[in-house]
């Protein structure tokens, strides 16, 4: 028996006592039914207000404005894949060096830099500033749920100004051999400096390789107290371990 229906049979059973069954048990039905209407159009209320605000932040991000990060929060899980927040992003990308290197500089954190040693001939090809979500997400999905309660919504959506870089991407071509590098906010326990780790194309397991063979890459690796660092070359790329450690000692400025 369902609660509504509970409610009724209880209503009724008390209305017999008092010689006034009908009037009651009407009275308590019609409010039953009131009550299951009230939470059906919430539902559908939440479901068009989820399809509007969708729809409104995906036309945001077609404007391509770089930088724009909106979260959105939606109280019905349900209605939004089993997800309560969905992020929405458009990260800086640049198509030159000079263009990334005006915006890393208005931004905290660690700057990646084109390194001194980089062989001739190597070019910029592109590359991306990422907001840092992984650092402050937790903190950016307490403000947009806590300004949702505070106005009484179900679905909301706020805008988040990010003035401090979250993951960096940069690559450089020279012919068939490109090198990439990045450095992204470390999010592991045991934080603090490490030594460098290399790993080539080869070391790759047969089955992540057959899956994703983007991923197989010649790569090295360090980190700090707060980021990690990487910079990877393609496979047959005849920079060494060595070649990529001094490439490393120009490619970051704190």
């Amino acid at each position: 028996m369902n609660k509504a229906m509970k409610a009724t049979v209880v209503a009724a059973g008390i209305a017999m006592l008092f010689g006034s069954v009908n009037m009651t048990e009407a009275s308590a039905s019609k409010a039953a039914n009131k009550s299951s209407q009230t939470v059906i159009k919430s539902s559908a209320a939440d479901k068009k207000a989820v399809e509007a605000a969708k729809a409104v932040l995906s036309k945001k991000l077609a404007q391509k404005n770089p930088g724009d990060l909106y979260i959105l929060y939606v109280r019905d899980k349900a209605l939004n894949g089993g997800a309560e927040f969905m992020n929405y992003m458009n990260m800086f990308q640049f198509k030159t060096y000079e263009e990334y290197l005006n915006q890393a500089a208005k931004l905290k954190g660690p700057t990646l830099t084109k390194p001194e040693a980089l062989p001739e001939g190597y070019k910029f090809v592109k590359g991306n500033i990422q907001p840092p979500l992984i650092k402050y997400l937790t903190q950016y999905q307490k403000e947009v749920k806590a300004e949702a309660a505070a106005q009484g919504k179900g679905v909301h959506y706020k805008k988040f100004v990010w003035k401090e870089m979250g993951e960096i991407n940069l690559i450089f071509a020279n012919g068939k051999d490109n090198l990439q590098m990045q450095v992204a906010y470390y999010v592991g326990k045991d934080k603090g400096n490490s030594g460098y780790s290399y790993h080539t194309a080869d070391e790759f397991d047969a089955e992540i390789a057959k899956k994703h063979p983007d991923f197989v890459r010649n790569t090295l690796s360090w980190s700090d107290q707060n980021y990690i660092y990487n910079i990877t070359t393609n496979p047959g790329n005849p920079l060494t371990k060595e070649e990529l450690i001094k490439l490393s000692e120009t490619a970051v400025k704190k």
